[in-house]
């Protein structure tokens, strides 16, 4: 559940970061302008009841407020990418789970490479979109990966409910 909630914060900030018009502000990588502490301004960065791209006040978000949503994002996807890279090797070391483990690995990594070509290749719309889509197919794999570890437990309560459902006729509480 921690990997899934800590998905969906990143890809708020994803959002954030495009609605922004945040995605070039750092146009190098690993570092942003060079740096592993760039200079963002945090502040600006985050008010939610505002025009986007603009601040509080309607001016337009300085370089260092854009840095600091685009930094946040990267921040982010070091703290999900390894809650899910934890998740998709503790799937794939079980022989049960190996498929779903694979399959998060991969779409992890391929999210991964599309996220720093973005930023390598100055966002070309088809690597944005794709991008996108990323996030998208990782919700829908986590999506899976719970479906499919609930399965055994679902089962047993759907049994467990049967049990209830039969007892009534057991004890005489049914047809007369």
């Amino acid at each position: 559940a921690l990997a899934f909630v800590l998905l969906a914060g990143q890809i708020a900030l994803g959002g954030w970061t495009s609605t922004n018009y945040a995605a070039l502000a750092c146009t190098d990588f690993p570092t942003c302008h060079g740096s592993f502490a760039p200079e963002a301004d945090y502040a600006n960065a985050f008010h939610v009841v505002r025009e986007l791209g603009m601040t509080a006040d309607g001016d337009l978000l300085s370089n260092a407020a854009l840095t600091a949503i685009h930094w946040s994002h990267r921040v982010g996807a070091l703290i999900a990418g390894t809650a899910l890279l934890v998740l998709g090797l503790l799937l794939y070391r079980r022989e049960a789970t190996r498929v779903c483990g694979t399959v998060l690995l991969v779409t992890l990594g391929v999210q991964l490479a599309l996220g720093i070509a973005n930023v390598r290749l100055s966002l070309p719309l088809a690597l944005a979109a794709a991008h996108n889509g990323g996030a998208a197919l990782l919700v829908m794999v986590m999506v899976w990966i719970n479906f499919r570890l609930a399965g055994p437990a679902r089962q047993a309560r759907s049994a467990r409910a049967a049990q209830l459902m039969a007892m009534p006729i057991a004890f005489g509480g049914g047809r007369r």
